[in-house]
């Protein structure tokens, strides 16, 4: 009798026990699913003029846009000290809309805050392509505050498809001949060109695409930069600022001042005028303020300050933005 109690007494607590162990597996805070995730975030190199990649495992919980994660994961910059983010770091990503294969992506005003033109080009590059990725994504529309991301030129860049890794996210390199006849490598760049409006009352720009030799100093880009804008604009409706006779004698870089030379057909070919004058100055400082280490040109003829008819130019001139006109 006293071994039947005991066994019933057992049993018992045995059922209490693991009654209140199955209470407290209900009450415990559940895990959220983890899932890991090994993608490809896309930075600047050192040199801010192509694109290259770092792969980065990411953590993406249950019901967590994954593009955001990676996204978040791209802003926070690369881990690699010799690569570099062009993606201000108060950027915050709202959300994203998936509209079949492609994504539309709103963040906050931060994100359009570049540090030049070539920083803007490698940063909007940047973010396309850690998107498009994953198989699913064709196309990117960046809005900011809702809005949607204007270039240079003022346009909404609209839909973006993945952008090639070479410098400025533009075509491959190739191959050009040098004066010697050897083989160089250039790769294609996007400039931004300012030129007069049809009126003179500002300066719009125009977007075109350059080869430029790989192992190409800074002056000598820049001088690259203004030979296009003495060849003139493309656009029917735009007017030439600099005489086609100009020619570029000499430039150079002294910190973020790029002093420029012309030869003397800059004024002795000029057309003149106060209206013609504001346009040469503010197309040719406001192109090369474009550049993200140009913030000031100083404009010469033959050694001396440019002075064409109004204005003596005999101190570097910041980006006038006023003038501009998209």
């Amino acid at each position: 009798m006293i071994k039947r109690w005991t066994l019933l007494l057992v049993s018992l607590m045995l059922a209490l026990f693991l009654a209140g162990c199955a209470q407290q597996s209900e009450n415990a805070p559940q895990r959220p699913n983890l899932a890991r995730q090994t993608v490809k975030l896309y930075f600047a190199n050192a040199d801010n003029d192509r694109l290259v990649t770092e792969e980065r495992q990411i953590t993406v919980r249950t019901g967590e846009d994954k593009y955001v994660a990676v996204l978040k994961a791209l802003i926070r910059g690369p881990e690699n000290d010799k690569y570099r983010v062009n993606i201000s770091p108060n950027t915050r990503v709202y959300g994203t809309i998936k509209q079949g294969e492609r994504l539309i992506v709103d963040v906050n005003e931060d994100f359009n805050r570049f540090g030049g033109s070539m920083a803007e080009i490698l940063g909007v590059a940047a973010f396309v392509n850690t998107l498009t990725q994953f198989p699913e994504i064709d196309e990117v529309k960046i809005l900011v505050e809702g809005e949607e991301l204007k270039g240079p030129s003022g346009n909404p860049r609209g839909f973006m498809k993945t952008f090639p890794m070479q410098a400025e996210a533009t075509p491959a390199s190739k191959p050009a001949p040098t004066s010697s006849g050897m083989q160089t490598q250039t790769v294609q760049r996007n400039v931004t060109l300012y030129f007069a409006n049809e009126e003179a009352t500002a300066v719009e720009p125009e977007t075109r695409t350059i080869s430029v030799p790989t192992d190409l100093s800074r002056e000598g880009y820049i001088k690259m930069i203004v030979n296009e804008l003495i060849k003139g604009p493309r656009r029917s409706d735009l007017r030439r600022t600099i005489p086609a006779e100009a020619r570029v004698q000499s430039v150079e870089l002294k910190g973020n001042v790029a002093y420029v030379d012309f030869s003397s057909e800059m004024e002795s070919k000029h057309w003149g005028g106060a209206a013609g004058e504001s346009m040469t100055i503010n197309s040719i400082v406001n192109t090369l303020t474009e550049l993200d280490y140009v913030s000031r040109v100083q404009i010469t003829v033959d050694g001396k300050p440019l002075s064409i008819e109004h204005v003596i130019m005999d101190k570097p001139m910041s980006r006038n933005s006023s003038m501009i006109r998209s």
